[in-house]
């Protein structure tokens, strides 16, 4: 279900829960993260890609009470009742309430609001579906109470809400791609000053994109320890971010405490393979890019450790079939892997990589 049909579907989910005719439609995609894994928060470089069909709709209409924030999922046809004035509570509405304060807290608290969703996002497939969810609601609610509001604005607030609402420390790559980008097109995102690029597509070959099965969920302490080490790492090193340094103060950064010497190395590295793999898509040379996908895994299993078993079989297993590169795409412990392959190996790639795994199932081929 894409486009016009996952935005009718959401209107007759807000029909059939509320009795009522939504005011509002709308919607944003996922992503998927070709290069630059953990490097946003960072100051760095970041390949993502705008996924065609897969992403979050929301109907949204004024509600009956006021600063009443009734929202119904019928993906997982579940309901929460929340009030404008309450703060997160860890459950899955805390990501529209969080957007709905940020964006019109006092609308809302003169005229309540109703909200329907569907996602066709796998939760915790590494794809983004919380940046989507965000993204969208800040999008319906801003048009249902007239409010303008650029689309590079709107991945500002939707990364402050994961911040300072939700509670994770992320950068703002997925927001951004889901905001800006233009879905099956990547975006080569410098993080620091938010100018950006499309990317020429590859010729020839398309990007598979196959979740492991394994569910993340990044509010958990594992991408917050990565964050902390990271400042840790420039500390010891004495810059404010990472991204200030290159491949050149590699010797400074071998030099520091395990593990901050391998965290730090993965950002510079993964980095300088943003910055690589766009400079190989424009020259058209997918042997590179496939190259530097499957060093960028490597990276994030060894100086990152934010793979899992399931994951890196995936990877192996995706190279074995021919797959030109491959990579575990996302915030890692678990989720999703991204390969690159010829399309005229697509059907035979995507049927031999669902039988190496019980697990593994093909999301999209972009």
């Amino acid at each position: 279900m894409t486009g016009p049909d996952q935005l009718s579907a959401v209107a007759t989910a807000y029909r059939g829960h509320f009795g009522d005719e939504p005011e509002v439609l709308a919607s944003a995609p996922g992503r998927v993260n070709l290069l630059g894994e953990h490097t946003d928060y960072n100051g760095g470089y970041v390949l993502p890609m705008a996924l065609n069909g897969l992403g979050v709709s929301i109907a949204i209409g004024r509600g009956p009470a006021p600063g009443v924030v009734e929202a119904y999922s019928d993906t997982f046809h579940a309901s929460e009742t929340r009030n404008i004035t309450d703060s997160k509570e860890g459950r899955w509405s805390d990501y529209v309430l969080g957007c709905l304060k940020f964006a019109a807290e006092t609308e809302v608290a003169k005229t309540g609001v109703r909200i329907a969703l569907i996602t066709t996002l796998p939760m915790g497939a590494g794809l983004s579906s919380s940046a989507a969810l965000e993204v969208a609601s800040i999008k319906a609610v801003t048009e249902l109470y007239g409010k303008q509001m650029s689309a590079v604005d709107t991945a500002i607030m939707a990364r402050a809400v994961e911040n300072d609402f939700v509670g994770m420390p992320c950068g703002i790559m997925d927001q951004f791609a889901s905001a800006v980008g233009d879905p099956g097109t990547a975006l080569f995102l410098n993080t620091r000053t938010l100018a950006f690029d499309p990317a020429p597509s590859p010729v020839g070959a398309s990007f598979v994109i196959v979740h492991s099965g394994v569910s993340h969920q990044l509010t958990d302490d594992g991408y917050a320890t990565r964050v902390a080490e990271c400042n840790a790492a420039c500390a010891e090193l004495g810059v404010d971010i990472l991204s200030d340094l290159g491949p050149a103060d590699l010797e400074r950064i071998n030099a520091l405490s395990d593990p901050l010497d391998r965290r730090a190395r993965h950002i510079i590295t993964d980095n300088q393979r943003a910055l690589d793999g766009i400079a190989a898509l424009k020259a058209g040379d997918l042997p590179e890019f496939g190259a530097l996908m499957v060093s960028s895994h490597a990276s994030q299993r060894d100086d990152f450790e934010i793979t899992v078993p399931e994951t890196d079989a995936l990877v192996e297993a995706a190279m074995a079939l021919g797959a030109i590169g491959a990579r575990q795409t996302g915030g890692g412990w678990g989720g999703s892997v991204v390969a690159l392959v010829k399309d005229s190996d697509i059907e035979r790639f995507s049927a031999g990589i669902v039988e190496t795994s019980e697990q593994a199932r093909v999301l999209a081929v972009t």
